[in-house]
């Protein structure tokens, strides 16, 4: 086991990649790779593998490596030489679908290995603008570099900027972007056995004057790129959707008063309809779903769609179904202060997917002592860590419903109204029945969503104040200190999170257009150089 173990530490190392690529006007590249590595006595040679050259050819390899020395070019390389041979030479082995090229390791120890070739043709003109979409480190090189970083910069004075040219990274844990007028690609993590280094350039046309053009569009080599990776999303719009799009403002542009109108008066048929000769509700409606019965309210509203009332009559549900209470507890401070208990959701699988996922960010946001303070859920909701969780919330909470979608559903809506105008004349009825009291706890959850709580409650308490004496989930449900804390840090929460992910969408659009930004994961189809393999043999 010790003897795996001392072996595997002393395997060859790449600690550190740099390569350094300047444009000519011609579009050909100088490259320049440093490697830093920590040789051993395994292998007998380094090499870079040059598959898929598009056209392109290499030539006027060099090597040189930490002491100065520049190693003798013998031209033709024979892979199967011994170490010894080797040393101080370089050359290139040439294959069918490219070129490798080599150089021997020579002693062992921390060496730096500094090797420069030209790529003819790496930049190509297209009809709409110059650039080229190449692999500057090839899928399962070995050993694995801790840390890459490429160059791009011209020869001469030219500066590349985001108003000129632009660039996008796939297949590594990085970043892409212009600094110092210069292109920069930079990975993040240590490579994976399926990491590679594949940049897209795009220029404007006139900077370049390319020997290699084709036909066609540098769009077409970028959608071809992008298929894959996240720089798209599933929900891209189509020309159909910007068709649609076009079409509407244009709508607007020209009668803009006729339309407002029209969609008043749909909405106030609506309502009218809805609540004509309406009579109060006394149970539950659409099976208890405080989301679908928000999305019915928001429907029938002429403006401005509202999720904070549901946030919170959420938050009154949990407590009601036991996955919340409210306990004292000694701060660090050593005063006692009342907090939020996340305690598990019973039933989860039955239960509608936004309460299991407020639920499930107050769980993970209590942490194991399962008290859920309001600057851990602050915290929880600001972590980029949590990004995936938030999102996904984000999601589900911001759903739209039209008021198409209730042609059918008459009976549903009435309901939802009645029991909102019961609970607004909730003190005019004198009788209670026990049927209606067990209903209260459901009642005050209806009256949050419906955003007259206060008044209920306090209806509620004239009517039968022992009852909130007696049952004490229906007294933390009203209680009038703690909850209000939790409620406004959910809903500012959840403001932040949806406009940082409307920042993120933004941000995703501008890589997209090629401003930088980290590269993607996936995706980079089509490209030019690299391969498969490279390193220590």
């Amino acid at each position: 086991m010790l003897l795996a173990v001392l072996t595997s530490e002393a395997r060859p190392q790449l600690q550190n990649l740099d390569i350094r690529v300047v444009l000519s006007r011609n579009g050909d590249a100088r490259i320049t790779e440093t490697r830093q590595m920590s040789i051993d006595s395994e292998g007998t040679e380094c090499y870079i593998v040059i598959g898929n050259l598009n056209g392109s050819e290499i030539r006027d390899l060099s090597v040189s490596d930490e002491t100065g020395q520049t190693f003798t070019n013998i031209g033709s390389w024979d892979v199967d030489r011994s170490r010894d041979w080797k040393e101080g030479k370089c050359g290139i082995v040439t294959k069918r679908d490219g070129y490798e090229l080599c150089w021997g390791l020579g002693e062992r120890g921390e060496r730096t290995y500094t090797t420069s070739y030209t790529v003819t043709r790496l930049v190509k003109g297209f009809d709409d603008a110059d650039g080229f979409n190449y692999m500057f480190v090839a899928q399962g090189i070995s050993p694995l570099p801790d840390h890459a970083k490429l160059t791009i910069e011209p020869e001469d004075t030219l500066h590349f900027t985001a108003e000129n040219a632009g660039v996008w990274g796939f297949r590594f844990k990085g970043e892409v972007g212009f600094y110092d007028n210069r292109i920069v690609a930079e990975s993040s993590e240590p490579f994976e056995n399926r990491s590679a280094m594949v940049v897209m350039c795009r220029f404007n046309k006139g900077m370049f004057e390319p020997a290699d053009v084709r036909a066609g569009s540098f769009e077409d080599v970028k959608q071809r790129a992008f298929d894959g990776s996240d720089y798209v999303d599933d929900d891209e719009w189509t020309t159909k959707d910007t068709i649609i799009l076009i079409a509407l403002i244009l709508g607007f542009l020209f009668v803009p008063i006729v339309a407002l109108a029209w969609y008043i008066i749909y909405v106030w048929r609506a309502r009218r309809k809805a609540t004509k000769d309406l009579l109060w509700y006394r149970d539950i409606p659409m099976n208890g779903n405080l989301q679908q019965a928000n999305d019915m309210l928001n429907a029938y509203k002429y403006f401005n769609t509202d999720y904070n009332n549901l946030l919170s009559a959420c938050i009154l549900k949990l407590i009601n179904l036991g996955a919340i209470t409210i306990e004292q507890h000694l701060n660090h401070k050593g005063k006692n202060v009342q907090n939020f208990v996340i305690h598990d959701l019973r039933d989860a699988d039955k239960q509608p997917v936004l309460l299991k996922k407020v639920h499930q960010i107050f769980q993970k946001a209590a942490g194991s002592d399962t008290i859920l303070e309001p600057k851990e859920l602050k915290s929880f909701m600001k972590s980029n860590y949590n990004q995936s969780i938030t999102d996904s919330f984000i999601n589900t909470l911001h759903t739209k419903t039209s008021l198409s979608s209730y042609k059918d559903r008459l009976d549903e809506v009435r309901q939802v109204f009645g029991l909102k105008k019961f609970l607004q004349e909730f003190s005019l009825i004198d009788e209670r029945h026990v049927q209606e009291v067990s209903l209260w706890k459901d009642y005050m959850i209806y009256a949050t969503l419906f955003g007259i709580a206060d008044q209920v409650i306090k209806d509620m308490k004239q009517i039968n104040p022992e009852y909130f004496n007696m049952d004490q989930v229906a007294s933390q449900m009203a209680d009038d200190m703690t909850l209000p804390m939790i409620y406004s840090t959910m809903h500012s929460s959840t403001t932040r999170a949806a406009m940082s992910k409307a920042e993120r969408e933004a941000a995703r659009e501008a890589r997209a257009s090629g401003r930088g930004g980290h590269s993607s994961w996936g995706g980079g189809g089509g490209f030019s150089g690299g391969g498969f393999g490279g390193g220590v043999r």
